[in-house]
């Protein structure tokens, strides 16, 4: 399992892999550079033990310090609560979006199977020029294929915009959200 430090609060390109021993053992490195060589000769290369084998070149520690204090902040609140928070704002967000005409949401349509992840389309404007709106009032979404092209085309979609809630939103957010959705379905108003 690897995953990004940055989407829990953690420093941007930081991150972690954990996998079962006897897989990491026998999986290559895919860099090379210092601190992950055992030994070098003209014919061949050991690696160091794990986790060393997979930290090539100088490592970056204040990352790896600001990740550590992410866990330990989040540890703190609980998961439980800042799941239970998300859940709040996403049936908040759920309620507020029902009430702009025009606007889909793509993925589940209530709060039951859903996270605070909203991928959104609003009548025919373009994603990224949606974006490009929201921005100007202070709202702040992704645009894009979302990294998920065959899904994007099963369904039809060049793009989407993607809002997100986690625990340092507020209801006050959303609302600043929906309103510059309207204000956006005003401009392209034909």
């Amino acid at each position: 399992m690897a995953f990004s430090g940055h989407k829990m609060l953690g420093p941007m390109g930081s991150g972690a892999l954990w996998g079962r021993r006897e897989i990491l053992e026998a999986m290559p490195p895919f860099h090379g550079g210092g601190s992950m060589i055992r030994r070098v000769t003209l014919q061949s290369s050991t690696y160091a033990e794990l986790p060393a084998k997979f930290e090539a070149g100088t490592p970056s520690v204040a990352d790896a310090i600001g990740l550590g204090v992410a866990v330990d902040y989040l540890s703190g609140l609980g998961m439980e609560a800042v799941r239970a928070y998300e859940h709040e704002l996403t049936i908040y967000a759920i309620e507020r979006f029902r009430q702009v005409e025009g606007l889909l949401i793509h993925g589940p349509q209530d709060d039951t199977d859903r996270a605070g992840v909203f991928s959104l389309t609003l009548d025919d404007i373009h994603p990224h020029d949606l974006a490009t709106i929201l921005d100007e009032d202070g709202v702040c979404v992704r645009a894009g294929h979302h990294c998920c092209q065959p899904l994007m085309d099963r369904y039809g979609l060049t793009a989407t915009a993607r809002a997100s809630v986690y625990l340092y939103n507020t209801t006050e957010d959303i609302d600043r959200l929906v309103t510059a959705l309207e204000r956006a379905k005003a401009i392209f108003a034909f």
